[in-house]
């Protein structure tokens, strides 16, 4: 069984939509492969010259066509700016974003020329070292440099993060989660909400930049899946990687509690040599943690068997880091970060 495949019934409407899109892009189906799911289905597949492709279908109930047109513009701008990130691919009628109408809804879809690199397993890689964390440091605060020049259409944009259906508690709250700890966190969203935006520390991220989303060939990275970008602190882009690798229970590397440091400061140091990282920024790491814990939360508790196959059936299990979640914030949601090093 493939973990990143959902039940069949559940992926129907994407394929649907990728049978509609073969001519819009000239596919060669029997190449095409469902190698991600979840909020957006991932193909991977072929033009028929030849050249490898990623096709990206999202669901227009989660993601407006306005919205993800303002993605596509972003990425346009930041390859046009030297960064290295996933680079969109128009249609045959020229479009970057094709919207398909099908009886269930409405399906979004796009096309990227398919990277030739791998992603890294931070656990067993050697090149899940210094080295790597300098580029990638370097390729976070190229982008962020890169996005502060951009002023994307009005009817093209992207949102604040706080305005993310992914960072919403659904309403009624279903009996799978802890009304107690969802209480604390909406708390905390609030409280987030009310913090000043200064230019630079604020702006447009990626917003889930973990191991899973850039890719390695010959010591080159590139960053892929801006799907999530939205406005919000540019520390996020610092704090996923740090809570996917070495604080999530499920996915932490051995001895993840002594090496998170020194990540976090090869990292910073890569992005100095692009752009401005100051202290009260870094100050802001730790929240950015716990904001992204909260996020988990929400995606993770209605789905819990789902993605403990998507992971990989990783031990500890994702019930216990569920638990380990609600622990952390029902004791007061502290979270260690060291900053010694920066």
């Amino acid at each position: 069984m493939n973990p990143n495949l959902l039940p069949v019934d559940d992926s129907l409407p994407y394929h649907d939509a990728l049978a509609q899109c073969i001519d819009h892009w000239g596919l060669v189906p029997e190449k095409t492969e469902l190698v991600r799911d979840g909020v957006n289905h991932v193909f991977a597949t072929e033009f028929e010259n030849g050249a490898p492709v990623i096709i990206r279908i999202s669901d227009g109930a989660l993601r407006g066509r306005d919205e993800i047109l303002g993605e596509l513009l972003w990425l346009d701008h930041l390859i046009r700016q030297g960064c290295t990130v996933t680079t969109p691919i128009p249609s045959r009628g020229g479009d970057l974003l094709e919207t398909i109408e099908l009886d269930v809804g409405t399906m979004h879809v796009s096309c990227f020329e398919r990277f030739g690199g791998r992603q890294l397993d931070p656990a067993t890689d050697a090149e899940w070292n210094d080295e790597l964390f300098l580029k990638l440091g370097r390729e976070i605060g190229r982008i962020h440099r890169a996005s502060d020049k951009l002023q994307l259409p009005a009817d093209h944009d992207r949102r604040p993060w706080y305005e993310s259906k992914l960072t919403q508690f659904p309403d009624p709250l279903p009996e799978t989660f802890n009304p107690q700890v969802v209480d604390t966190m909406r708390v905390f969203i609030d409280e987030l909400r009310r913090r000043p935006t200064q230019s630079r520390h604020y702006g447009l991220v990626h917003r889930d930049l973990h191991e899973g989303n850039f890719l390695v060939e010959d010591g080159k990275v590139e960053i892929i899946d801006f799907d999530l970008g939205c406005y919000g602190w540019r520390t996020m882009d610092l704090a996923v990687l740090l809570f996917s690798s070495y604080y999530y229970p499920s996915l932490r590397v051995p001895h993840a509690s002594e090496l998170a440091g020194d990540v976090l400061a090869m990292v910073v140091q890569g992005y100095r040599d692009e752009y401005t990282l100051d202290g009260e920024q870094l100050d802001t790491v730790g929240d950015m943690i716990l904001l992204h814990t909260i996020l988990n939360y929400i995606v993770m508790v209605p789905a819990v068997e789902h993605w403990q196959i998507v992971l990989g059936d990783p031990h500890p299990t994702v019930i216990e880091s569920l638990a380990w979640i609600e622990q952390l914030w029902l004791n007061g949601h502290e979270l260690q970060v060291d900053l010694s090093q920066l």
